[in-house]
């Protein structure tokens, strides 16, 4: 029986996490920890757990406890962390890794030294489609890709306009709409497509007042060898339902994921209509997807799996990710070295 603590309880926590939680026999949740009475409280009753505490160091002392599930803002991630693995914890760390590269290099050397694991929840590599996509890629049947576009558009605007939050900020959040949801989208290009040659990116704060505040709209574009990416996140638009989407470009066949409950994943021959690709289900997109990486690493953490991918992975997201906003800063394409 694993026994987890979890340290921080807000939204992802108590719909996803949780759903990962109930849904075995062979993980308890030991501990919670969270400023705010009603996160930890909805949580704790959700899963079983009595253990309820509004300092994380509570949870750290307690010894039965062996992994810990880290839900914080980011500007937590790297102290916390680090206390954790110095209590001898594995730990389970929501995305982005960290702020900056140093931050994220001080975590993986100190899980090594310790002799820790430590894995960071990269979710949407759990989708189905995004599977699907990527045995196609690696498997050459419509050829190489040149084009790949993907876009997301969603409303933050309620924690972004709030000067007090963290969301979005430049000083806690280390940027806004690409280093936060975007990471999962940067991931993803990363993964399917490998390393890029180069990073070129405009972005704006065009509709978030207050001038603590990052990057509302962003457009990375990334140069490989053969084929560009482009990466579009909005984090302003209100009027629309959150939407994800995905399109690869072959010389015989284009790929478009849309999330969609049914029929997630088509693909297109020769101006014919899309047709719908067989994929494994999964109702929920969102739920599902974090609930399914949730599950795999509690399977690392007992010895039942070995990891999908590891910490190494998120940094490369964020290598690209603040290569970008120096690109955008400078006005000027740089390399994948920064030069």
């Amino acid at each position: 029986m694993l026994k987890v603590g979890i340290i921080g309880a807000g939204a992802v926590v108590q719909g996803a996490h949780v759903k990962a939680y109930q849904g075995r026999d062979d993980v308890v949740v030991a501990a919670i920890a969270d400023p705010v009475a009603a996160n930890r409280e909805k949580v704790g009753e959700a899963v079983g757990c009595e253990r309820l505490f509004d300092d994380y160091r509570r949870v750290l002392d307690q010894p039965e406890v062996q992994a810990l599930d880290i839900c914080l803002p980011h500007f937590l991630h790297e102290r916390i962390v680090l206390e954790a693995l110095d209590a001898g914890k594995d730990v389970l760390l929501e995305k982005p890794i960290a702020m900056t590269l140093e931050e994220a290099d001080r975590m993986i050397d100190a899980a090594q030294a310790a002799g820790r694991r430590f894995y960071v929840a990269l979710n949407q590599r759990f989708y189905p489609a995004h599977r699907k996509l990527k045995e196609i890629i690696d498997s050459g049947q419509y050829g190489r890709p040149f084009l790949a576009l993907a876009q997301l558009v969603g409303d933050e605007l309620a924690r972004m306009n709030d000067p007090n939050s963290w969301k979005g900020s430049w000083d806690k959040g280390a940027g806004g709409a690409l280093i936060d949801t975007g990471t999962h989208i940067m991931d993803l290009v990363l993964w399917w497509f490998g390393r890029p040659r180069a990073v070129s990116c405009q972005w704006g704060r065009f509709v978030v007042e207050p001038d603590n505040k990052a990057d509302d709209n962003i457009a990375v574009t990334l140069k490989y060898d053969a084929m560009l990416a482009d990466v579009v996140v909005s984090y302003s638009c209100k009027t629309d339902p959150w939407r994800e989407t995905k399109q690869v470009y072959f010389p015989d066949a284009s790929i478009h994921i849309t999330m969609a409950p049914e029929d997630p994943i088509l693909v297109g021959k020769d101006g014919a209509p899309l047709v719908p690709l067989e994929t494994e289900p999964m109702a929920s997109w969102w739920d599902g997807s974090v609930a399914a990486g949730v599950n795999h690493f509690l399977d690392c953490f007992l010895g039942k799996a070995d990891p999908d991918y590891g910490p190494g992975a998120a940094r490369d997201a964020l290598e690209v990710i603040l290569l970008a906003y120096r690109a955008a800063k400078e006005g000027r394409t740089l390399d994948i070295d920064g030069t």
